[in-house]
C-alpha cells in the first residue's frame, strides 16, 4: 500500500511532466528522420539513440528527484517508509526506460522482423537507460544535502560513461566504469546488435550494484 501511494506520485512526476514527453518525441524524431538527415547507416543512428536514452533517463531521473524534493515532504512523512520509497522510485525508473526503449526502438525503423535481434536492440536501449538513472540515483544528494558533490559526482561519472573505452589512459581500468562507450565502440566495430546483448546484461549488472550501493549509502545518511 506504501510502495503504491508513493509509486503513484512518482509516475505522476514523470509523465505529467514535459521533460519526459519533450525528449523522448524527440529522439523518436531523430531515429525517424537520421539517415535522410545526416547519411548514417544503422550502426551510427543506434549509437547515438543509445547516447539519447541514456541522457533522457540520466535527466529525467535527476528531476524526479528533485520533484521528489520539492512536492513529496509531507507525504514521505506520512509514508514513513524508507524501503517503499526506494522500492517505489526503482519501479517508477524501470517503467519509464522500459517504455521509453520500447518507442524508442521500434520508430527508429531498425526493426526488421528478426526477433532476437529486435530484442537485443531494446534490451540494450532499456539497459543504457536503467545505466543513467542509477547514475542520477548514486549522487541524489545534489537534491538534498550535498548540491556540489552530488553535481561533481555526476558529471566525473557521465565523463567516465563516455570516454572509458576511448581514452587509453583508462583502459586499464574499463571493467570498473560504466560500460556504456565499450557498447557504442562496440557497434562501431560494425557487430550485429544481437551481439550486444552480453554487453547489456553487464550494464544492467552495473546499474544495479549503483542502485544498491545508493540504497545502504542515503538509509545510512538519514539514520544519522
Amino acid at each position: 500500500m506504501k510502495v503504491k501511494i508513493l509509486l503513484k506520485s512518482y509516475l505522476q512526476f514523470v509523465f505529467q511532466d514535459f521533460l519526459y514527453l519533450t525528449m523522448l518525441f524527440s529522439i523518436i524524431i531523430f531515429g525517424l528522420t537520421a539517415d535522410q538527415l545526416l547519411s548514417i547507416d544503422y550502426h551510427e543512428k543506434y549509437s547515438l539513440l543509445l547516447l539519447g536514452m541514456f541522457f533522457l533517463s540520466l535527466f529525467l531521473t535527476m528531476n524526479l528527484y528533485h520533484n521528489d524534493k520539492k512536492y513529496n515532504h509531507y507525504l514521505k512523512q506520512k509514508v514513513d517508509s524508507y524501503w517503499a520509497e526506494v522500492l517505489s522510485q526503482f519501479l517508477t525508473i524501470l517503467i519509464f526506460n522500459i517504455i521509453a526503449g520500447i518507442l524508442i526502438f521500434i520508430f527508429s525503423l531498425i526493426l526488421d522482423g528478426n526477433i532476437l535481434m529486435d530484442l537485443s536492440g531494446i534490451i540494450a536501449l532499456i539497459s543504457v537507460g536503467i545505466l543513467g538513472s542509477a547514475i542520477a540515483t548514486l549522487f541524489k544528494t545534489q537534491w538534498y544535502s550535498h548540491f556540489s558533490l552530488g553535481q561533481i559526482g555526476t558529471l566525473v561519472m557521465v565523463y567516465l560513461a563516455l570516454s572509458g573505452s576511448v581514452i587509453e589512459i583508462f583502459h586499464p581500468f574499463e571493467i570498473i566504469f560504466p560500460p556504456l562507450s565499450k557498447m557504442i565502440i562496440s557497434l562501431h566495430s560494425n557487430i550485429a546488435i544481437t551481439q550486444l546483448l552480453p554487453l547489456s546484461g553487464q550494464t544492467i549488472i552495473y546499474s544495479l550494484i549503483l542502485f544498491i550501493a545508493s540504497c545502504f549509502i542515503y538509509k545510512r545518511n538519514k539514520r544519522n
